[in-house]
């Protein structure tokens, strides 16, 4: 009599809701869920969905339109009124929220609420298998293992508490224990959760090595009897990233970590042949000394961020507009200029920060694109519109998109060749509008530590 156990890992929609189909079939096939179009994790990652042409997610659209729109979030300015700090900075995700977004959670990239938070659900099938040679040979299912969990992870902003320069963040593990039968059942059967995380820094001549970019903290690993798992499903996870007092000369010290769950089963005359890992999700550190309200932290960096201007709130609402009709229409802006093309409408086709207080570089640039809409705003054709606004509408400041602090600003041409000359719009807007515009702006770079030159987009709405 030989013993096994094979692992599969399932994340994929049309199953992380259907134990039930899940179970049957290792039952009537002896342990295999190929029929499902399931194959067993392995070492590399965890199980495979075979679903032909479409297997994102069952979208029948090409290849190139699901490329051009990846994952992204959007918070409303009217987070920032006034840029100030939210009472809230984290609005970390909860259990319902991650349950309600189960058909996102449960593909192998989850689901990003926000900056700060990251949900996975997952299957765990664990058929125990017992073969014999003699009098013919057979298999058959001694017993089951089904469970279906959720990963949620929470950025920090901070250091750690027993590392103030270290970066790190929390996760929280439930595993609902759906069917526990025969070996899995039995005295002695136990299960480990692990969180591993496979680090980098971005900087290669940041004096770390790679492992300490991200890894496992003092809270990476809970093991349990399955029948206490069952009881109590939950486990406190974190992550770390060793860093130095953030500062300009250390640069942002930017670490990059996969992570995933390492699950392992203890049974009895039981062994597998294969590590059994939930899907991977990403994760990004930073101490950006530049930033104002706090110079380290984490975030899952696998979804572009957007922060939104909505055309009814009176407070933004001339920029809301202005920004709407230059980006669909930019050959009617001023200045005027032929093929003018003014991006950032979705995370397909960002613009991306430039950070004035990193350093000269970017200081010169951003004083630049100031320099050259201040010198437009003040020719006889710009100050003639002004003066034929109403009264009542103003003050009026000359707004400008793309932002001042954008790569795509104003004086791009200056930096990234002359084709890019006059690639900008300028209108005139209540100053009051045009400001509380630009103070939520900045405030959302510091809060969701938006970095120099990362992507971001603007929706209106």
């Amino acid at each position: 009599m030989t013993y096994k156990v094979i692992p599969y890992v399932i994340s994929d929609p049309d199953l992380v809701n259907s134990p039930k189909k899940i179970i049957d079939e290792l039952n009537r096939t002896g342990g295999s869920l190929d029929a499902l179009g399931v194959s067993p994790a392995t070492s590399d990652g965890p199980s495979r969905i075979d679903k032909g042409p479409t297997a994102s997610g069952g979208d029948a659209r090409g290849s190139a339109q699901v490329a051009a729109e990846p994952e992204s979030y959007v918070v409303d300015s009217s987070r920032f009124p006034n840029g100030q700090i939210p009472s809230d900075i984290y609005q970390y995700v909860t259990a319902d929220e991650c349950e309600a977004q189960w058909e996102a959670a449960s593909r192998d990239q989850g689901w990003i609420k926000n900056r700060y938070s990251y949900c996975q659900i997952h299957m765990l099938a664990m058929p125990a298998v017992e073969c014999r040679i003699f009098p013919r040979p057979s298999c058959r299912t001694a017993g089951v293992f089904l469970s279906r969990n959720r990963l949620m992870g929470f950025g920090k902003n901070g250091g750690a508490e027993h590392v103030s320069t270290s970066r790190w963040a929390d996760f929280h593990l439930n595993v609902d224990v759906i069917q526990a039968t025969g070996p899995f059942a039995r005295s002695g059967a136990e299960l480990s959760a692990e969180i591993e995380c496979e680090g980098n820094y971005l900087d290669e001549d940041y004096p770390q090595t790679d492992a300490n970019a991200c890894f496992g903290g003092l809270n990476k690993e809970t093991e349990k009897s399955i029948k206490d798992w069952r009881k109590d499903g939950f486990a406190h996870l974190d992550l770390l990233s060793q860093a130095s007092t953030p500062a300009e000369h250390m640069g942002e010290q930017i670490g990059t970590g996969v992570f995933h769950i390492e699950y392992e089963f203890d049974l009895p005359w039981y062994f597998q042949f294969l590590d059994t890992e939930s899907p991977e999700g990403g994760m990004r550190f930073d101490s950006a000394w530049y930033l104002q309200s706090h110079k380290l932290g984490s975030v899952f960096d696998r979804a572009v961020p957007g922060m939104s201007y909505t055309l009814s709130d009176p407070a933004v609402g001339g920029v809301a507009q202005h920004i709407e009709d230059a980006r669909t229409n930019p050959g009617a802006t001023l200045p005027a200029q032929s093929g003018k093309y003014l991006a950032g409408a979705s995370p397909g086709d960002p613009i991306h920060r430039l950070a004035q207080a990193k350093g000269p570089d970017q200081n010169h640039r951003y004083t630049e694109n100031r320099r050259i809409v201040r010198n437009f705003c003040r020719t006889r054709a710009m100050q003639d519109l002004r003066d034929s606004l109403p009264a009542a509408g103003g003050p009026y400041d000359c707004d400008e998109y793309a932002f001042a602090s954008t790569y795509e600003g104003a004086a791009r041409y200056l930096f990234d060749g002359a084709q890019y000359q006059r690639h900008y719009s300028a209108r005139w807007v209540n100053s009051d509008v045009n400001q509380e515009a630009g103070r939520r702006l900045g405030r959302w770079y510091d809060v969701d530590r938006i970095l120099d030159r990362e992507d971001f987009f603007i929706p209106i709405r």
